[in-house]
């Protein structure tokens, strides 16, 4: 197969806020890449985002570079490669954008009477169990993100202050009409039973960042208006078979998403840091 890029491409490489940075193919070895970005040199990150054309080539000049940055995690030196995320992370890192030294999630595995009622982040798995989002809001007030997989959801009713919801393996169906009104920044959606509504999400100018996982049934026309969002900055949308992919990303310019466990963290600095302005 013809790979889609060479050593001495250029392309733009999204940092997560709207914005990319010019980036350059220094090498290729079996399915990976070094690349070069902003002074920094990245080794053996995957090449999956410059075959499904994620990072877009925008010609073949030398953008330059200073210096080769420090290892940011010697922990990943036995490490063979990198995934793309990770090296979009890293490189929004560099330059002031993410930090990925963000706290994790603080994880609750269904909850208890022990358990502090000011929590912020809540997950909930229990294969075959069932639960109501309404109990959310009584028993954590201040709940801004919520992981919830393999149960059945006796309504859509989640609190007004969410700001981040995991919604993966739901046994019963998810409205997504329903869930629009939530004031949401990330929505991760993955291998539904059945989700109804697609077209809600046309709608849902605050969200920033958007995970679909798993929705081979969609096409292309069901995806096409999530262009036109104009706060969507992060997005993976896997709607089946490389084809389909490769003609969405072909037109877009999302980076990947960042992990849902660390957004939690990003939304409570936001109440302290003001976002930085968006371009465009």
């Amino acid at each position: 197969m013809k790979l889609p890029y060479r050593a001495g491409d250029s392309f733009a490489l999204p940092l997560g806020d709207g914005t990319s940075a010019p980036a350059e193919i220094l090498a290729c070895d079996h399915h990976t890449v070094d690349i070069a970005v902003a002074g920094l040199e990245l080794r053996g990150v995957s090449d999956r985002a410059l075959v499904l054309r994620r990072w877009r080539r925008s010609g073949r000049p030398s953008v330059g570079r200073t210096s080769c940055a420090p290892d940011l995690h010697p922990h990943r030196a036995g490490k063979p490669w990198i995934g793309p995320a990770h090296a979009e992370r890293i490189a929004a890192t560099h330059l002031g954008v993410a930090n990925l030294e963000l706290a994790p999630l603080h994880v609750r595995n269904r909850w208890k009477p022990e358990f502090s009622t000011d929590a912020r982040y809540v997950r909930v798995a229990q294969r075959g169990g069932t639960l109501d989002p309404r109990e959310l809001a009584g028993r954590f007030p201040q709940v801004e993100a919520f992981d919830c997989s393999g149960v059945a959801l006796t309504s859509l009713d989640f609190p007004a202050s969410l700001r981040a919801l995991r919604l993966a393996r739901i046994d019963s169906p998810v409205d997504l009409r329903e869930l629009a009104r939530l004031p949401l920044d990330t929505l991760h959606l993955e291998h539904l039973r059945e989700v109804r509504g697609i077209d809600a999400l046309v709608q849902w100018d605050s969200l920033e960042q958007l995970e679909m996982l798993g929705f081979w049934q969609l096409e292309l026309d069901d995806v096409w208006p999530l262009l036109d969002l104009r706060n969507l900055v992060r997005a993976d949308i896997d709607i089946g078979g490389r084809r389909k992919n490769v003609e969405l990303y072909r037109r877009a310019n999302w980076a990947y998403p960042w992990p849902f466990e660390l957004c939690g963290e990003t939304i409570s600095e936001a109440r302290r840091v003001e976002p930085p302005a968006r371009s465009g």
